[in-house]
């Protein structure tokens, strides 16, 4: 989860949302097919057990088409994950690699029909890479150097791991992004800025896995991604997704789930525990690492844990959530207060909160999905609750590495006089949504992997995902008694996430129209990748949300779009849900960063024409297809093309593409635009399917919220004539094109600054340019981040490119 500006306020619902939290849906929803239907269980076991044959048989099949694909003998296929569905179809994922070593987001999917008959999904493989020699970097220097920039309080206790990849040039990041010490915000380190010098479109590099289980910033699993020759640090991310005893149903008591039966174990010392290993066959690998005891524990089970430590630092408490009182009741159900006494029943409570979503989130994933676990193997999990570390107070988060989730005590329950107490802050952060959210993170960690980072459009699909099916969990934990438990009931109360944890009891997400929450957009835009995914979720959660509910023809309804002012009928929450998890576990392939929400409609069309039927009139497939035209993401059946700004680079010389971004022409790099300081200049842009070409520029945009203020400012003057005056100071700024004929579509980019008065005369002319050019030369031998104007990243044969960027979007004096 995210933690917004807990301050913020919201709009009250319109009489359209209260109806809608009274089970009234605004469209009729539209009749169904059933999907495929399970297969009997002896028969489905029977294909489960040939797994490892089907996935050989996949693997095989692909390699066969390796000269369909433009693949040499140097590119086999490597099994990464395989699972089989109720229906019987086996999903199989096979790494690509080159000379035997992976390449970074490219994967062949392979699907494998009861019968045995195979169909691959290859868009995702790359073909055409060229590498030779070996990395000159040893394994262990680039772990290293890793760790270096981690900076972990503790090296001892830092677990990693380390692999050679082939690193496609286009899926570097632009900083290396750190967590500010005092404010536990991630912000760009200025004194660590990334430098690519590449030479091609492919690199040698390795990526480091690092684990801290504790520090300052409390645990971390950082992805570290090190060029293999250089050392120079590519990207960076934050991936934080013996004897039996007896299973027992215990009584709880918890602050958000009131009085509800959770799963506990009698232990073989007497003791009850909120332990339960019916749900986790497989060891829980961090769990793997620790003694078993005489009380029977094993790492095989859902179960929670304690904090370390308390908010005093007293450590005076078994970490492992037991309790001594024979009838097996747990937590008092009042927020929480009792720091020092964790154990006790008011700290229980949180426990509890804990238990009951995690066993409710597993068997939702089991019975409605036929998914043993967050990761489809049945690995057991565990959550820890009342965190108090920086990152996690208000917070919460999966990590994939130890398959386990971290709940934060919410700020607002510390002490006061605590540093991190805040009045205003977060209550306790275990709510229903919450661990719902958190835990769906881990199932589409270990199959889509997508990238979780501002700067891509896969940090709105992750995000959006954990939100719709949290709120479609929920729905099934509220099903009517004697309702099937393998399907999604269509009623669904208020479509907002998160709202029990805030004070003003606002949502943190709303589902029908993400905006009413003052940060999130209700549909694509070029620039969207720039944002926070859990803003961009937006884009995933309406586009679900009319799929499922339907969109209302009424203008300045919750549930109205502007690109389709028609509206929709929906199709219901099972239909969705199960269309909506085909995609993103059989499908799409993410991690390389180069996923859009194009790709997503293209996946979720064929996803439903596999489960519906592939016929012309599937109707879930037509409803996919203006449910993703509601959020401007391609057009409805019959609609006639509509007007796009974007910023691509169709004009030679607009742009300055300094990364040799040349497989990903609307990569996240190649469309900056670059300017002088203090000069008026006419920012470039793209609008198509309109007559009427003009646009108006505007400083800033939605990316803007949450955090980019850090790194990209807003800044200078908008003219009468549309250009733009620029500020002094260098550094990357943030604007926006939007169409004069439809104010609806924009777009939104960065630009880099540059000061090139280098004859200091308050003048920028002609003069300029030898002197820039020599200064940039001569920087190079150094460092171009060191350059006297601070020059952007680029190779010593650039820099006539450059000056011809600069020709095209401000005439040289």
């Amino acid at each position: 989860m995210h933690r917004p500006n807990p301050h913020r306020r919201g709009g009250s619902l319109s009489a359209l949302a209260l109806a809608l939290t009274l089970g009234w849906a605004p469209a009729a929803l539209a009749q169904t097919a059933a999907p495929q239907p399970a297969l009997a269980p002896a028969r489905l076991q029977a294909i489960r057990a040939e797994q490892p044959s089907r996935q050989a048989r996949a693997q095989a099949h692909v390699m066969n088409l390796r000269a369909e694909l433009g693949l040499t003998e140097r590119d086999t296929f490597a099994p990464a994950t395989a699972f089989t569905t109720p229906a019987g179809k086996t999903v199989v994922r096979l790494n690509h690699t080159y000379q035997g070593y992976r390449v970074l987001g490219s994967q062949a999917i392979v699907h494998v029909s009861p019968e045995g008959e195979m169909k691959a999904l290859p868009r995702a493989v790359q073909a055409g890479i060229t590498l030779s020699g070996e990395p000159t970097l040893a394994p262990e220097v680039a772990v290293a150097a890793a760790l270096k920039v981690m900076a972990p309080a503790n090296p001892a206790r830092v677990t990693t791991r380390v692999e050679r990849i082939v690193f496609p040039v286009d899926a570097a990041g632009d900083l290396v992004m750190t967590l500010d010490p005092a404010t536990g915000r991630q912000i760009p380190d200025r004194t660590r800025m990334v430098v690519p010098i590449f030479t091609g479109p492919y690199m040698w590099a390795y990526e480091v896995q690092a684990f801290e289980p504790t520090g300052p910033l409390g645990p971390r699993l950082i992805s570290y991604t090190i060029d293999g020759n250089t050392g120079q640090l590519l990207r960076v991310m934050d991936l934080m997704q013996r004897v039996e005893v007896t299973p027992q149903q215990g009584t709880g008591h918890g602050r958000y789930v009131g009085t509800v039966f959770i799963p506990t174990s009698q232990m073989l010392n007497g003791t009850y525990a909120l332990f339960d290993p019916t749900r986790g066959t497989l060891p829980n690998p961090w769990l793997a690492t620790w003694t078993p005891d005489a009380s029977g524990w094993t790492p095989s089970a859902l179960q929670v844990f304690y904090s370390g430590s308390d908010a005093q630092g007293v450590n005076d408490h078994s970490m492992w959530s037991y309790s001594d009182n024979p009838v097996n009741t747990w937590g008092d159900g009042h927020p929480f207060t009792a720091w020092g006494n964790l154990g006790g029943a008011n700290g229980q409570s949180a426990a509890v909160d804990a238990m009951w979503s995690m066993a409710t989130t597993w068997d939702f994933y089991a019975k409605v999905l036929g998914w043993n676990g967050p990761d489809g193997l049945g690995t057991a999990t565990y959550a820890v609750v009342h965190a108090t570390d920086q990152y996690t107070v208000d917070n919460a988060y999966w990590n994939p590495f130890t398959k386990q989730l971290a709940v934060g005590a919410g700020s607002s329950t510390l002490p006061p006089g605590h540093p991190y107490y805040d009045p205003h802050g977060f209550k306790e952060m275990g709510d229903f949504d919450v661990i719902a959210h958190e835990m769906t993170h881990g199932v589409t960690s270990p199959t889509v992997n997508f990238v979780n980072a501002a700067g891509y459009e896969e940090a709105g699909m992750a995000e959006g995902t954990s939100d719709f099916f949290s709120a479609m969990i929920r729905a099934w934990a509220a099903r009517p008694a004697g309702a099937p438990d393998n399907a999604i009931p269509n009623t669904f109360g208020d479509w907002q996430i998160g709202k029990n944890i805030t004070q003003d009891g606002l949502p943190l997400r709303y589902l029908d129209k993400p905006s009413k929450d003052g940060r999130n957009v209700d549909a694509w835009f070029d620039g969207a990748r720039f944002m926070d995914g859990h803003f961009s979720a937006g884009i995933v959660n309406r586009v679900l949300y009319f799929l499922s509910q339907g969109a209302s023809a009424i203008p300045g309804a919750d549930n109205h779009s502007p690109y389709l002012p028609g509206g929709m009928s929906g199709i219901g929450n099972d239909a969705t849900a199960r269309i909506w998890f085909a995609t993103v576990t059989e499908r799409l392939v993410g991690n390389r960063g180069n996923l859009t929400f194009a790709d997503c409609r293209a996946e979720a069309i064929a996803a439903a024409k596999d489960l519906y039927g592939n016929g012309a009139d599937c109707l879930q497939s037509q409803a996919v297809e203006r449910a993703f035209s509601a959020v401007n993401v391609g057009l409805a059946p019959g609609q006639a093309p509509r007007t796009q700004v974007i910023f691509e680079g169709f004009r030679n010389g607009d742009y300055m593409d300094l990364s040799h971004n040349t497989g990903n022409p609307g990569g996240f790099m190649n469309t900056r635009q670059y300017f002088p300081c203090g000069e008026t200049v006419f920012p470039k842009a793209t609008v198509l399917n309109n007559a009427n070409t003009a646009f108006t520029i505007s400083l800033g945009g939605p990316a803007m919220f949450n955090g980019s203020e850090y790194y990209v400012g807003k800044g200078g003057r908008i003219n009468a004539d549309g250009s733009w005056t620029t500020p002094w100071d260098l550094g990357w700024y943030d604007f926006s094109a939007t169409s004069v004929a439809d104010p609806t579509q924009f777009a939104e980019n960065r630009c880099f600054l540059v000061n090139l008065d280098s004859d200091m005369d308050l003048e920028v002319d002609a003069m300029d340019m030898g002197g820039f050019a020599f200064s940039w030369w001569l920087g190079r031998a150094i460092s171009p981040s060191h350059s006297i104007f601070n020059a952007p990243w680029t190779d010593d044969a650039d820099v006539a490119g450059f000056i011809d960027a600069m020709e095209a979007t401000w005439p040289v004096k």
